[in-house]
């Protein structure tokens, strides 16, 4: 059923994409000749809109544009015609390109608008709060509460120190494991605790006592926590928040292709925590993504859109960011010289890219075995 969803998510997000090229194409005057729904080849011919064939495919994957003349690079512009794509003007033909990845790029933002609406929009804390509790730690013992705030700590022959973040907390009980301590607590917290002061004598574990992936105390703090504002205001700033989330991963993504890209050339071999395919399906089931609810799928599939817009923009043919590159290059080297290199360029893409997912695939496989 993982498998299933998945490719539903990818081909939704993958139609998305080919409507953004669509769209832009008979924006610029560009024919659309075919809108695809799968792959070739053909099972039907659904309908016919304004000269675009919308057909139903057998390979029940994604979609795909046909646009006039885009497969026709070689021949010269006198023997295209004007509703052509490679008849259009740079302008035009790199807004076209870039459509699809923007459309990608938008719903991933309004993916994660929709979640922050629903949830609040998180807003950093620099307090002690805490944001779970492990079971059977000494936190849970003495009846710690998730979401309130550590302001005080002390010892039975040490003064009571006011706390004013986590980091002092920390270091407070690594220096007193195994020992009996005091901590004061606050809840009622929203930006602030304002709450009752409450006292609890808890004696954090030592280091052999402590189990493996947790803390003296059994508890995680939290760096934000999530603010309401009027409800007329929430969907604006969840598109808001929300963009500025898909900007700063889409930062991250590049900034691990980087990691990729200098990894491979200088070890010659892949990052370990990559994952093609088969890694994705398999991440997706352990976490259980499509069974935790509506939100939770919604924030996954908001990641693989964002994902794949910035796939879709690395400067190499036959992605649209190579194809960007090409012809934007166009401006300044003869037309005829570009497109003959894009024309060879995009078989050598074609392999790199297809050489790259099944070196993935074949890790991701092994790794599962």
């Amino acid at each position: 059923m993982t498998i299933v969803l998945i490719i539903l998510a990818l081909s939704v997000l993958i139609i998305i994409h080919e409507l953004g090229h669509f769209f832009a194409a008979r924006w610029r005057g560009i024919k659309v000749e075919e809108f695809g729904l799968g792959y070739p080849p053909l099972a039907m011919k659904l309908f016919t809109w304004k000269g675009t064939v919308f057909s139903l495919n057998w390979i029940p994957f994604g979609g795909f544009v046909r646009m006039a003349g885009e497969n026709d690079l070689l021949l010269t512009t006198k023997k295209q015609s004007k509703d052509s794509y490679y008849a259009a003007s740079i302008p035009s033909r790199l807004i076209v390109l870039l459509a699809g990845v923007t459309c990608n790029f938008v719903f991933g933002a309004l993916a994660f608008a929709i979640i922050f609406t629903r949830f609040g929009i998180p807003q950093e804390i620099t307090d002690a709060r805490i944001g779970w509790v492990m079971p059977d730690s000494p936190a849970a013992t003495v009846g710690l509460s998730e979401d309130s705030s550590i302001v005080a700590l002390a010892t039975a022959t040490e003064e009571r120190i006011e706390i004013s973040d986590s980091t002092t907390v920390i270091t407070f009980i690594q220096e007193h494991r195994g020992q009996e301590v005091m901590l004061f607590t606050r809840g009622e917290c929203d930006l602030t605790c304002s709450g009752p002061e409450q006292e609890y004598q808890v004696r954090p574990r030592t280091e052999a006592e402590t189990p493996a992936g947790e803390g003296s105390l059994g508890i995680v703090f939290k760096t934000s926590t999530p603010v309401f504002y009027p409800t007329w205001q929430m969907p604006f700033r969840g598109i808001v928040y929300g963009t500025e989330q898909a900007i700063g991963m889409g930062g991250s993504i590049l900034d691990a292709l980087g990691g990729l890209v200098t990894t491979l050339v200088h070890e010659g071999k892949l990052e370990k925590d990559l994952s093609g395919p088969v890694g994705i399906v398999s991440q997706a089931s352990k976490a259980g993504v499509f069974a935790q609810g509506f939100f939770v799928a919604l924030s996954f599939v908001g990641m693989l859109s964002i994902n794949l817009a910035i796939m879709n923009l690395l400067p190499i043919p036959p992605l649209d960011g190579g194809k960007a590159v090409l012809t934007a290059l166009e401006s300044i080297i003869n037309k005829k010289v570009v497109q003959k290199i894009e024309f060879f360029l995009s078989y050598g893409g074609y392999a790199i890219l297809l050489g790259l997912i099944v070196l993935i695939t074949i890790r991701d496989v092994t790794q599962l075995l």
